[in-house]
């Protein structure tokens, strides 16, 4: 990339974020509802100095981190065992289709009765959110393969299980990517969601739910820019990982 080219688009990106900063500072004088952002800045200092926000970062990073692994290993594996076999498929796609449309909060009450008020509730709500969009993509990219391709293997006289490593799976991996890069996004949004509604301590979505109590929104703007933040590192990082699972993809693209 050209340098001047790289500072045009830096400037685009940032051309959003400035504006909105403005509009920050003409709207928070003499308003209660909204800290200035001298305010915001300072308090995040301070947080970083004295390690709150980052100690509360960790909690809901933690508590992500669980609930995406269980979701997005099971969606892998409802997407797969849906995608390979259509009697599976006939069975378990109308009841899944009509379970993935309850909104999340929805859940909030079962677990609390299945689980009980605590961490557990929390990550498994967390791995509700990780699980659809998992299953989703992989059973799409199982069935987008190419049956040209999966026909030249019987040609060959593959085995089923060459067939779905060597055919099948590369040919779903980029719609399998897409999903755990939802799946993890998710995660990280439905964490504010269980904790706000659980009675743990620690975590983003406590802090800005003591914070909101206490009526302290310069702690809750901190916190919503804390999980954007975060939420933007976690996408770029699955971006490159990405990029280096799927070279092969990207190979194909330049001329």
């Amino acid at each position: 990339m050209k340098y001047g080219e790289f500072i045009r688009k830096t400037a685009m990106g940032l051309a959003l974020p400035l504006l909105i900063i403005l509009a920050w500072f003409h709207a928070s004088p003499g308003s209660s509802l909204v800290s200035s952002p001298g305010e915001v800045y300072d308090t995040i200092v301070e947080s970083l100095q004295n390690g709150f926000l980052l100690e509360n970062l960790l909690v809901s990073f933690s508590r992500v981190m669980q609930g995406f692994l269980y979701g997005s290993l099971a969606g892998l594996f409802l997407g797969t065992l849906t995608g390979v076999s259509a009697r599976a498929d006939r069975i378990i796609s109308p009841f899944f289709h009509a379970v993935r449309n309850v909104p999340i909060v929805g859940w909030i009450p079962l677990f609390i009765i299945w689980f009980g008020f605590g961490d557990l509730s929390e990550i498994m709500l967390i791995a509700v959110g990780a699980f659809f969009p998992a299953v989703l993509n992989t059973y799409q990219g199982i069935h987008s393969a190419g049956r040209n391709y999966v026909e030249v293997g019987r040609i060959f006289n593959l085995k089923d299980s060459q067939i779905f490593r060597r055919i099948v799976l590369p040919s779903a991996l980029p719609s399998i990517v897409t999903g755990i890069r939802i799946s993890l996004s998710n995660s990280w949004m439905f964490v504010v969601v269980a904790e706000i509604f659980g009675v743990t301590s620690g975590g983003i979505g406590n802090m800005m739910n003591d914070a909101r109590e206490a009526f302290r929104m310069n702690i809750v703007i901190m916190g919503i820019i804390a999980i954007g933040i975060v939420g933007l590192l976690l996408n770029q990082v699955l971006s490159l990982l990405e990029r280096r699972l799927l070279v092969w993809r990207l190979a194909e693209r330049k001329p």
